[in-house]
């Protein structure tokens, strides 16, 4: 009877919410129960089920188990070595993994014994979240949005657009509709797909903390969300901070027009650096929560606007066991407090990063222990594979159209397309030579005309002229130097360390080369023997990851570089001597993390950062002024982008967003805009020649036009 007078209140409550009203549920540490069984395969990251198979993502491995006996998963394939793996779908006999700064990956999985890579797709930047529907991938790329690709031949994937909806972490498709998680700006992006060819975002759905995964299922959006509420400062005084952890509930059935349901809330702060994955999935009643560091948890969801908790599941490992890491609380950065819920000396809890079940069983990932099982008849249902969008997704029309670029007006323009994207571009006696990503390397003329091409092992990212010789990063084929005459290229001597190369910056007189190498860090390297290429120093950051292009373009003063990470700390280095010599960090001089950075200016470093610049010399002791002046264009356009410099002009390209600026700098207080326009690629950092410019945008190709 107090159960029925109970339910009759809730109902009641609900039906008295407002259209601007929603419910929120509170969430504590109770209702705990412990996995049942471990499968003794090690730790993972993402998990899915395929028939009577399951695909686990185990370090930079894909481990194939057979659910013949689903108490029991036992390995029946494997593929080693493939990449940074982050989350993966199975469609038939083909997988998709996403692999973070190592793209994409298509795997054949017909024989779920001998499982094969068919290609490997250089993706516009991190490779994080993942969807296929019919024959298009839906890549979420952290901070450059989704990109759509044609997957209908797994052999040969093609770029067809991209969605730029902000930092994207995960994403969905449902009945032609992208769902996009959009982490720090703490929402969902709702975008037309139909056509892949012309995707448009319709609508968004703000968060209560950073978006990650989500599942749509019958008109109703289910949004993982972590660590921050909007606005939070970067300080434990600020309550907002380590309060954003829960789950959102949203009707989507017109998804123009979404409905706030409901909201799930911790009732705990929690923020940890790593791993940043919190997700959900849905069999209908029950939605599964996975949140880290916080574990599983399993909700009714039958009425969306009440969902009720019905268990817990946590991986505690003590000291002494197996599975456990004392994590730090110390702030490196001295930007990102820790806030743990649990005392780590005494207790770690192992991150939950993928999950899936059948009937009665459970399985998820411990990224530092194992593939763990939850035996329960009455929690645990199939997790349904969703119906594909077969028939609604349709591209039409050509989302680089360079109609766009003649539109702009600029002079002297000329466009090169190419099988790959285009990362980098220089000039050396009239021959261009252009970094085109898994399309090699490839030598044009002065109009763009293609003169040879240079197939690569690695993706080419970056290619630098100095002298008689080219020196290109070509990802896993690390760095290469090749002699130069005109169009001719001859592979003189290389450098392969243990991670992937994606910028090279080569000393003026030869001596160093200083790249970008992996997720977080720097090398440099010497230059002097005439045959092999040898580590000189490691520079390993605490500051985080080293994103996209923060190695600074070119060499202050002729000697002097730098590079930074995005939690708060730089790197300079003066290559003019025997040895580098390390230089005090301008900490506080930072670029923005997204869309700025470093480039030479003669005496100067400049970094753009506050939609303006600021410039200042290196210093080889002592400490930079704790304020710099910001410079921007009087009563003109903000200036976003990574910069490059050369003369009196300034040319910043915003990757994220495809917008291009161009300064005259003569007064370096007083800048004054030539011309901004933007663009459907992604360009990179762009080359100034004689009279003109050099853009290479992606998979929009490389853009030519005169100054």
């Amino acid at each position: 009877m107090k159960r029925a007078l109970l339910l009759l209140l809730i109902l009641c409550s609900s039906a008295t919410l407002t259209a601007e009203e929603f419910n929120t549920v509170s969430i504590q540490f109770e209702n705990e129960q412990q996995p049942t069984a471990e499968a003794g395969v090690g730790p993972g990251m993402d998990v899915v089920r395929d028939g009577d198979n399951l695909f686990m993502l185990q370090e930079r491995n894909l481990v194939i188990l057979s659910l013949k006996d689903p108490g029991r998963p036992t390995v029946v394939g494997e593929l080693k070595g493939i990449g940074n793996l982050r989350q993966i779908v199975v469609r038939g006999d083909i997988a998709y993994i996403t692999a973070r700064e190592d793209g994409l990956f298509v795997v054949d999985v017909s024989d779920r014994s001998a499982p094969k890579l068919l290609s490997h797709y250089d993706s516009i930047e991190f490779a994080t979240g993942i969807d296929v529907q019919g024959q298009y991938a839906f890549v979420a790329q952290r901070w450059f949005g989704v990109e759509i690709i044609d997957v209908s031949n797994p052999k040969k994937l093609t770029h067809v657009s991209v969605v730029r909806v902000g930092e994207a972490q995960s994403c969905v498709v449902s009945d032609g509709y992208l769902y996009a998680g959009a982490w720090e700006e703490c929402r969902v992006a709702i975008c037309d797909v139909r056509n892949p060819a012309k995707p448009k975002q319709i609508a968004e759905v703000k968060l209560n903390g950073r978006g990650d995964g989500l599942c749509v299922e019958n008109g109703i959006l289910y949004a993982a969300c972590g660590h921050h509420q909007p606005g939070a400062a970067h300080s434990l005084d600020d309550p907002r901070y380590g309060n954003g952890n829960g789950m959102e509930i949203f009707d989507v059935s017109n998804p123009a027009q979404p409905k706030h349901l409901s909201r799930v809330q911790f009732g705990w702060r929690y923020y940890y650096s790593w791993p940043d994955t919190w997700r959900v999935k849905l069999s209908f009643p029950y939605a599964y929560l996975y949140h880290t560091h916080n574990g599983v948890f399993i909700f009714d969801v039958s009425d969306p606007r009440q969902p009720q908790e019905l268990a817990q599941l946590r991986i505690p490992r003590h000291p002494g066991e197996t599975g456990y890491r004392k994590l730090s609380t110390v702030d490196k950065s001295g930007t990102r407090p820790k806030a743990l819920p649990f005392d780590p000396a005494e207790v770690c809890y192992s991150p939950v990063c993928g999950l899936e079940t059948v009937d009665g069983y459970l399985y998820f990932t411990g990224l530092f222990t194992d593939l763990h099982i939850f035996k329960n008849e009455k929690l645990v249902k199939e997790i349904k594979q969703p119906t594909e969008d077969t028939g609604q997704l349709q591209a039409r029309g050509d989302y680089h159209d360079l109609h766009q670029l003649h539109s702009l007006g600029l002079k002297g323009l000329a466009t090169y397309r190419t099988g790959g994207q285009v990362y980098a571009a220089v000039e050396q006696n009239g021959f261009i030579y252009a970094a085109c990503g898994s399309d090699g390397i490839h030598v044009l003329d002065n109009e763009l005309r293609l003169l040879k091409k240079y197939p690569t092992s690695g993706v080419a990212m970056d290619v630098q002229v100095q002298g008689t010789h080219l020196y290109a990063a070509l990802g896993a084929e690390g760095l290469v130097c090749f002699e130069v005459d005109g169009a001719t290229l001859k592979r003189v001597k290389s450098y392969v360390g243990d991670r992937p190369i994606r910028q090279v910056q080569v000393e003026p007189n030869g001596k160093f080369a200083v790249v970008h190498a992996g997720g977080n860090g720097y090398e440099i390297l010497d230059l002097s023997q005439a045959n092999k290429i040898t580590l000189a120093e490691n520079i390993r950051g605490w500051g985080g990851l080293v994103y996209y292009r923060q190695l600074c373009n070119g060499f202050i003063d002729g000697s002097v570089i730098g590079g930074t990470w995005c939690a708060g700390r730089t790197f300079m280095s003066d290559l003019s001597g025997s040895e580098p010599a390390n230089l005090p960090d301008p900490i506080g001089l930072l670029p923005d993390m997204r869309r700025g950075g470093y480039a030479a200016c003669g005496d100067y470093a400049l970094v753009t950062r506050d939609g303006g610049y600021s410039f200042f010399k290196p210093l080889s002791q002592g400490e930079y002024a704790a304020e710099q002046p910001v410079y921007r264009i009087p009563n003109g356009p903000a200036i976003y982008g990574k910069p490059t410099v050369r003369g009196n002009i300034l040319v910043t390209c915003d990757r994220i967003n495809g917008v291009i600026t161009v300064v005259d700098i003569s007064d370096l207080k007083q800048p004054r805009l030539i011309r901004q326009f933007q663009v459907t690629g992604n360009p990179d950092l762009a080359y100034i020649g004689d009279g003109y410019v050099l853009i290479p945008a992606g998979r929009q190709g490389l853009i030519r036009f005169a100054l």
